[in-house]
């Protein structure tokens, strides 16, 4: 008997041990499915950058958008108009056909294609500048594109114009935030042009300051002395 005993008291003591292992186990589970269900959106941000990029060119045709990257060094990221990115098709998705990367990388595609929005003759898209092939990360670029098609009342338009000799009286670049699920409300650099071509050039940006150009692109640059002020 008292052998039966010692293996009931043990066999007690083994499932003591396994329930307690069990529920503490429950318990870390519960917490790590607390833990992910924070809103982390505060923690985790990606700015939008345009360090390394050289420049942006937007070109507004009568049914197209055409997008010039130019980087400081060979890119072996993706480029690709939001929303386009799973698909990763032609025209709204590029990447360097080199595997050693390319300084330019160039898109072109309608207004109807891409996930391009219209209002009225406005016409905007946002294209992503990822470094990486496969995530979004810090240093990660965006830029939201404009093509202004919109007449000024005082100028007379013939009523038999086509869309295809229309040409935009204003363009914009914005550098933006590369992730989707960042408020859009806060956007950065702007460069509007009142033709229908824009650059974007990082040295010539200020923060939260938009920049109009003519014609003829003239910026003015603040001073050495003036630059520590605003430091």
């Amino acid at each position: 008997m008292s052998g039966l005993q010692s293996g009931i008291v043990l066999l007690l003591t083994c499932n003591l041990l396994l329930a307690v292992d069990v529920s503490a186990n429950k318990q870390q589970q519960h917490q790590n499915q607390e833990i992910w269900e924070q809103d982390l959106s505060d923690t985790f941000k990606i700015e939008g950058s345009d360090q390394g990029i050289q420049k942006v060119n937007l070109k507004c045709g009568a049914n197209s958008m055409n997008v010039v990257l130019e980087t400081e060094k060979p890119f072996t990221g993706v480029m690709y108009t939001r929303g386009s990115f799973y698909k990763q098709t032609a025209p709204c998705f590029m990447k360097p056909t080199a595997n050693q990367g390319s300084r330019s990388l160039e898109m072109n595609f309608q207004l109807d294609q891409c996930q391009t929005l219209k209002d009225g003759d406005l016409f905007t898209n946002i294209v992503v500048i990822q470094n990486d092939p496969e995530l979004i990360t810090p240093g990660d670029s965006a830029f939201s594109l404009e093509c202004d098609f919109r007449q000024p009342r005082s100028l007379d338009v013939e009523a038999s114009m086509q869309a295809r000799d229309r040409v935009a009286t204003g363009s914009k670049i914005t550098l933006t935030s590369p992730d989707p699920a960042a408020p859009t409300e806060h956007l950065h650099n702007s460069v509007v042009s009142n033709s229908d071509s824009v650059e974007y050039i990082p040295k010539f940006s200020r923060p939260n300051k938009t920049i109009h150009l003519g014609s003829v692109e003239e910026v003015a640059l603040p001073s050495s002395a003036q630059s520590r002020d605003e430091l």
